[in-house]
């Protein structure tokens, strides 16, 4: 709506087949009428409809027909396609309860809602203003049709503009000259296996936000935060996106959930919200949340900021894996997790040189059960028990190296390894550099620290 009222929406021409725009867009919206038990009936011919228009601005409009009918709709969804030499028109037709004439004044009017009991669904009331917008834009007329019986009909009528046609093909249209698969300069980029979950209760808003994320992440939904709370104990999520004003239990209430439960305490929680006051802001950060997005937001920004809050966490946990001397209080965690991070490295250090400390011991010391603690070290340190046990092992004999106290065939004994040239294998292979170099490295920055007069 800024850029339509600024004039800064810029719409671009080119030849696109209607009748196929249509069936695509009817194809993708199919399941979601099927899974709300409505029926989506058909008149769409099979041959070319060739106009000259903005492809994604005809899709916004058809999108939003189509989603306000499903809203609405009681059994039965009906589009129908014609088209003449000058002009096609889409005609979107839903049963449900009929729209009042003072409705009628006022369905196009930004933010306006007709009553929430002729659908049971909260909306959002953008949908069919910028609908008009784009309409009008595209030199076509958007409206509700009258005299339609008991029935709802809204229609697009827009001209085909034949000239504009052939200026932008000048030669025979062949359809991969003129219709670019959606999506098809993407790929899907989740190399690190990353999740998100979704946690909205607008069923257009979470599909949105779902679709901006869905070509880095894998995606899971959930409609209020007491479904996504049921939803966190059964599946692994590595961040979550919420609303704050839901229904069962709404955002502050997830987000103080899952900061409580040792299991997921860990998950970053990410605020997407249109309470933009001073007071939410700091009560969602003192409940734990890592970022508050105000609505409108830039979806560049909301891709952005979840891929920078999960690469800095795996980053940390690269560096607290890789160096020597990168310690837990360098990564930026809650308050929880880090005490859970400290509690574990202290009992790994006090139990240094045990040969009969275990994961089971220590899963025991925690209260937990053994694949509850591996689960969450896991998350946290992307490390087994075993694989940090073994890493405050070493990270303890690279500060007794640097100490130099001690020789390094007794550092190996005093973290409780028995073998040198095995501690030797394993400390090259955790931190890049052999035990007796690491030792040189910091005899150099000792004598290089030391004042010359002291020499």
């Amino acid at each position: 709506f800024q850029k339509i009222d600024s004039g800064r929406m810029v719409l671009t021409s080119e030849n696109v087949d209607i009748a196929l725009l249509v069936t695509e867009t009817l194809d993708r919206f199919e399941p979601a009428i099927t899974v709300k038990h409505k029926q989506l009936l058909r008149h769409v011919t099979d041959e070319q409809i060739i106009v000259s228009t903005d492809k994604e601005a005809v899709t916004k409009i058809l999108s939003n027909l189509l989603n306000n009918a499903l809203k609405y709709a009681t059994k039965t969804i009906e589009v129908t396609l014609t088209a003449d030499d000058k002009s096609f028109v889409l005609r979107v037709k839903s049963d449900g309860k009929k729209i009042t004439e003072a409705d009628r004044r006022r369905i196009f009017e930004p933010f306006y809602q007709v009553d929430k009991s002729m659908s049971g669904e909260n909306g959002v009331g953008i949908g069919l203003p910028l609908a008009l917008s784009l309409s009008k834009m595209l030199g076509g007329v958007l409206y509700l049709e009258e005299d339609t019986g008991a029935e709802n009909v809204f229609a697009l009528s827009m001209p085909i503009y034949k000239s504009l046609v052939k200026l932008n093909n000048k030669n025979a249209v062949v359809q991969s000259d003129y219709l670019i698969e959606e999506g098809s300069n993407q790929t899907k980029e989740n190399a690190a296996g990353y999740t998100v979950l979704i946690v909205e209760d607008n069923d257009q808003m979470r599909e949105f936000l779902a679709d901006q994320v869905n070509m880095s992440f894998s995606i899971e939904t959930a409609s209020n935060g007491k479904e996504a709370f049921e939803k966190l104990k059964k599946s692994h999520i590595d961040l979550i996106v919420t609303d704050v004003m839901m229904p069962e239990m709404n955002g502050y209430e997830l987000c103080k959930a899952v900061k409580a439960e040792i299991d997921l305490s860990h998950i970053p929680v990410v605020f997407i919200t249109a309470k933009n006051d001073l007071d939410s802001k700091i009560k969602s950060l003192q409940l734990g949340a890592e970022a508050y997005i105000e609505k409108p937001f830039s979806v560049k920004y909301f891709r952005q900021l979840i891929r920078s809050l999960l690469d800095n966490r795996r980053r940390e946990r690269e560096a607290f894996s890789k160096k020597p001397f990168f310690n837990v209080d360098n990564m930026h965690v809650n308050k929880a997790d880090e005490e859970f991070i400290n509690r574990v490295v202290k009992m790994i250090e006090d139990t240094i040189g045990e040969d009969d400390f275990s994961v089971e011991s220590m899963a025991d010391k925690f209260c937990m059960s053994h694949s509850s603690l591996l689960r969450k070290i896991k998350t946290v340190f992307n490390l087994s028990p075993v694989e940090l046990i073994r890493l405050v092992k070493l990270k303890k004999a690279a500060e007794l190296i640097q100490e130099g106290k001690y020789r390094i065939g007794d550092i190996c004994y005093m973290v409780g390894i028995s073998s040198q040239s095995y501690f030797s294998k394993l400390f090259f292979k955790q931190f890049g550099i052999t035990p007796k170099d690491f030792e040189k490295q910091c005899q150099k920055k000792h004598q290089a620290s030391v004042p010359e007069q002291l020499k």
